[in-house]
């Protein structure tokens, strides 16, 4: 800096200082032109008062000046040069005799035919006893020249020194100057690492010292703002890496990894992925695509992602500073004991299954047999208890299979289809109870129609049974924007707002005597859920106690 700023001064002066000699000379040429035309008229007007004969008028005074004699007609009549006048064309038409023969005469500058160089001109009329003649006065412009050639070297000598002792004191003042800034400059960078020296303002210019105090005390505040981020820094890397739940960020705009802590670099098994792009962490498809749907939408995801050995769910989501965090967490135990509780929950009910249909056999025999009233009726409530029972277990196998996460084969399912083969199934049911059950409308979905006619069942087995005799259930399909509508709504018992947000729990009754009394298993609704959720069906309920029950699924609807 400090040369650029000597050079800066050096240059600044001497361009001023060409310019002010440029100026000078062009103002010593004006006034050395000024001077020889006030000159040349003072000449011109003594001959102009004492002229008699032309060839006394044109004697020659100095080789500077030259007289010319011209009479009215333009002819020239004497020359002070040496020249044959006869050779001399016209001048009639010279400036110089026009303006004096309009009264106004002037200076002119112009080359000289005869001589070959720049002259000025003047020239006035001269009265005679045969009229006038024109006396011409002219001066070479080279004079006026060699005037300014004279002073030329000295003004570049002067030039010169003034640039001289302008370099030197451009030195001397940047070294006063410059120097304090310098150490300023040094004093910052050893604060950016973390070493601070304060400066003591001893630079003899109050404004200089002023500005040594102000940087002093933004040096200190800067230096315990690094030091406090650092530590915070330090803090919450150690946080980062010693939590159990993997954590990576990306920069929206690239995709590049921005922090991964040691938890993440494990689940990938990669080191030091800084600054390289998402893909590095894993060839897995499906993940990289998740991301990269993420990363160009805005909406925040959530899903799970495997590996070989281990189980995550992740949380994606989108910061306000064009950051994205992705929090992976290891469900891998939760997964397992689900898995278990699914195995023993499936081989408990299979197991139940075989002996309890031997005792529903047995006691239908002896019901049979006997003659004993009073052991008949005890017959009849073992084989509706067995009925429940088999049932229950029935739902619990057919809960188990949805959550075994088996593959799903869908195909087009006709809803209407599938909800006249429910209420042909459940017309025993509906007469028995003497429930109406109609069908309306319908829709096409892609979904293994089991899942379908078993939804469709559990929710229109449901609306018959908590109903009031003679009372309605409506299954009503339509289609409505992309999705298709299946709705299942009764005019029964209905259910209160404290037990809807749990009913579709498994095991949970709203009330459990009259779930005996209609032989509800508890399960019906949790099936009807979990087969929702199998399809990304959007599943709501509303209901009123003693007005009804609807409760509507949307499927997203088959193309």
């Amino acid at each position: 800096m400090k040369k650029k700023y000597i050079w800066f001064n050096i240059l600044l002066t001497a361009l001023a200082l060409l310019a002010f000699l440029g100026f000078g000379i062009s103002v010593t040429r004006r006034n050395h032109y000024a001077e020889a035309e006030k000159k040349i008229v003072e000449i011109t007007e003594i001959y102009v008062h004492q002229y008699t004969d032309p060839s006394v008028t044109a004697q020659k005074l100095s080789d500077e000046i030259r007289i010319t004699v011209i009479d009215a007609t333009g002819a020239v009549l004497a020359d002070s040069e040496s020249v044959d006048v006869s050779s001399l064309g016209n001048h009639l038409d010279r400036e110089e005799l026009l303006a004096a023969l309009e009264g106004k005469p002037r200076t002119v500058i112009r080359k000289s035919e005869t001589l070959g160089v720049d002259m000025v001109y003047y020239a006035e009329k001269a009265e005679t006893t045969d009229g006038y003649v024109f006396i011409r006065v002219a001066v070479p412009v080279q004079s006026a020249r060699s005037y300014v050639l004279l002073t030329l070297p000295l003004m570049l000598i002067v030039l010169l020194g003034v640039l001289l002792v302008a370099s030197v004191a451009s030195v001397l003042f940047s070294l006063r100057l410059l120097d304090p800034i310098k150490k300023i400059g040094q004093n910052l960078r050893q604060v950016k690492n973390g070493v601070y020296h304060p400066m003591l303002p001893d630079t003899g210019d109050d404004e200089i010292n002023s500005v040594v105090q102000e940087i002093n005390e933004l040096s200190k505040t800067l230096q315990d703002t690094i030091q406090n981020a650092e530590s915070e820094k330090t803090r919450l890397d150690y946080i980062l890496d010693h939590i159990s739940d993997g954590i990576v960020a990306l920069d929206c705009e690239s995709g590049n990894i921005t922090l991964c802590n040691k938890a993440a670099s494990a689940i990938f098994a990669v080191s030091s992925p800084i600054d390289r792009h998402y893909s590095c962490l894993t060839a897995n498809p499906d993940w990289n695509e998740s991301i990269g749907r993420f990363l160009s939408g805005t909406a925040d995801q959530n899903g799970e992602f495997a590996t070989e050995s281990k189980v995550f769910t992740y949380t994606m989501r989108r910061l306000a500073n064009g950051i994205a965090v992705i929090v992976l967490t290891d469900i891998t135990a939760e997964h397992e004991s689900a898995r278990l509780r699914s195995e023993f929950f499936a081989n408990a009910s299979h197991e139940l299954k075989t002996p309890l249909t031997a005792i529903k056999g047995f006691n239908e025999i002896v019901g049979m047999k006997t003659e004993d009233e009073e052991i008949r009726d005890y017959s009849r409530r073992i084989g509706k208890e067995a009925d429940r029972m088999i049932s229950l277990i029935g739902d619990m196998l057919d809960l188990s299979r949805l959550e075994s996460g088996q593959k799903l084969h869908p195909e087009p399912v006709s809803l209407r289809s599938a909800a006249q083969e429910v209420a042909d199934t459940l017309s025993p049911l509906t007469a028995e109870k003497q429930i109406s059950l109609s069908v309306q409308g319908d829709a096409t979905v892609s979904a293994e129609r089991e899942h379908i006619t078993e939804l469709i069942k559990n929710l229109a087995e449901n609306g018959v049974r908590y109903n009031r005799p003679d009372g309605h259930v409506c299954i009503s399909i339509r289609e409505e924007d992309k999705t298709a509508v299946l709705t299942v709504a009764d005019d029964g018992i209905g259910i209160d707002e404290k037990d809807q947000g749990r009913i579709f729990e498994r095991f949970y009754r709203v009330s459990k005597s009259r779930s005996r009394e209609t032989g509800g298993t508890g399960l019906g609704l949790a099936i009807v859920k979990h087969i929702c959720s199998l399809y990304d069906a959007e599943l709501s309920l509303r209901s009123k106690p003693g007005v009804g029950t609807e409760i509507t699924v949307r499927f997203p609807r088959f193309s």
